[in-house]
């Protein structure tokens, strides 16, 4: 059951990420908002699905390897915050578009409950005859 909503915030955050970046060029027209956004989602989806095989690998056999999430989620995270300060230091961006762009994934987790809270109660509704 959680494999199935982890794979499907992970779709969300894609969708999110590809409609996103599509009306950030269509609404503002500039290259430079779509870059903002694009990279920002990209860098966050590309981290959600790396999270996810470390936590998998660590904790989905029987022994938990505690080398490889002592070494593997520190090192993660230091590439991760290196890479938003470099693009942040280095690339020109707009701030507002990026810091959008790194919430996908909340919108994602947000639109994903929604669905879930509807289609329960739809389920509700036809099993109760309403």
């Amino acid at each position: 059951m959680k494999e199935t909503i982890i794979s499907e915030i992970e779709r969300l955050n894609f969708i999110v990420f590809l409609l996103g970046s599509i009306l950030s060029l269509i609404i503002m027209k500039e290259y430079k908002y779509f870059f903002s956004f694009a990279v920002a989602s990209a860098i966050i989806t590309l981290n959600f699905r790396f999270l996810k095989k470390i936590v998998e690998s660590g904790f989905g056999k029987s022994k938990i390897n505690k080398k490889d999430l002592i070494i593997k989620l520190p090192l993660k995270f230091f590439i991760f915050a290196g890479l938003v300060a470099v693009i942040i230091i280095y690339g020109n961006i707009d701030v507002i578009f990026f810091l959008i762009g790194l919430s996908t994934l909340f919108i994602s987790i947000v639109i994903n409950q929604i669905m879930a809270m509807i289609s329960l109660t739809y389920k509700r509704r036809q099993k109760d005859g309403a």
